[in-house]
């Protein structure tokens, strides 16, 4: 499969690259892309969505945060997952829905064949003016864009602090800047999917069936190969873990964390203890 990937990307992307000055012979970096960049234009009902989808998502977190302390509280759990507990359950909550929704979209909506026929997302595609957008896959869009604006500034002030912080803080940024340029779209879905399915759609479909003056291909191309090498470096960290649980049979940890036995070496009693005396402080 990967090796089918990189022979049709072979044969794309150079094809981009020959054709693009025969298309744009005017096009001059950095003038021409700063001035493609002001020719986005989001009208002011968008903003004011994407503006209340954000605050929707605060409130949404600040509520489900809020009912997870509360119940831990109530059941007094341990110290050291006193933190982590809400940041997860609220994301379990929020990925979960995300995830079924968009399964639902690509799957039971007949007229959403992206998934099924990647390159139908380019069908109808004429000089430049771009077929009619599903309401489902407009909606995916704004509220994904709307918690990557909100997890920009959660991961900097509200998240618990990890290895991959700054990671991740990178993957938000390039994840929303991806949506806004491209208004125009874990190991099966992100490893294998992932290439399967978008990546040939854009890096290689795109150039075929997309339009032949689009100067931000190259960018998001780049973009979309960011967030790939992202995702199998998260992997790498559940793959690990797996390996030691099975191997040692130790408990499962979040290797990202700093306060874990494998990270620092300690043993759990230290580490709880540690929590305990942080709390009373």
């Amino acid at each position: 499969m990967y090796s089918a990937q990189l022979r049709l990307i072979s044969t794309s992307v150079p094809h981009f690259i020959k054709r693009f000055p025969r298309v744009r012979p005017d096009y001059v970096l950095p003038s021409s892309f700063i001035q493609d960049l002001f020719s986005i234009r989001l009208s002011l009902s968008d903003i004011c969505a994407l503006f209340a989808l954000v605050l929707a998502v605060h409130f949404l977190r600040s509520l489900i945060t809020g009912s997870v302390q509360i119940w831990i509280a109530r059941n007094h759990i341990y110290p050291r997952y006193v933190e982590k507990m809400p940041e997860s359950v609220w994301k379990l909550c929020y990925y979960g829905t995300s995830w079924l929704f968009s399964l639902y979209v690509h799957t039971c909506i007949a007229k959403v064949e992206s998934f099924s026929d990647p390159l139908s997302m380019w069908s109808g595609w004429s000089e430049g003016i771009s077929p009619p957008i599903h309401p489902a896959i407009r909606f995916i869009y704004a509220s994904q864009s709307a918690f990557y604006i909100h997890s920009i500034y959660a991961t900097l002030y509200l998240d618990l602090w990890r290895k991959d912080s700054w990671l991740l803080f990178v993957h938000h940024f390039i994840a929303l800047s991806m949506m806004l340029l491209s208004y125009v779209d874990k190991v099966l879905c992100r490893l294998y999917w992932y290439p399967c399915k978008l990546l040939y759609a854009t890096l290689y479909g795109a150039i075929y069936l997309g339009p032949q003056d689009a100067a931000f291909f190259p960018v998001l191309g780049v973009m979309l190969l960011l967030i790939y090498a992202m995702n199998i470096y998260w992997f790498n960290f559940i793959a690990r873990m797996l390996w030691r649980v099975a191997t040692t049979g130790e408990e499962p940890e979040d290797n990202r964390e700093f306060d874990t036995t494998a990270v620092t070496g300690l043993p759990k009693t230290s580490l709880d203890a540690m929590a305990e005396k942080k709390k009373q402080l």
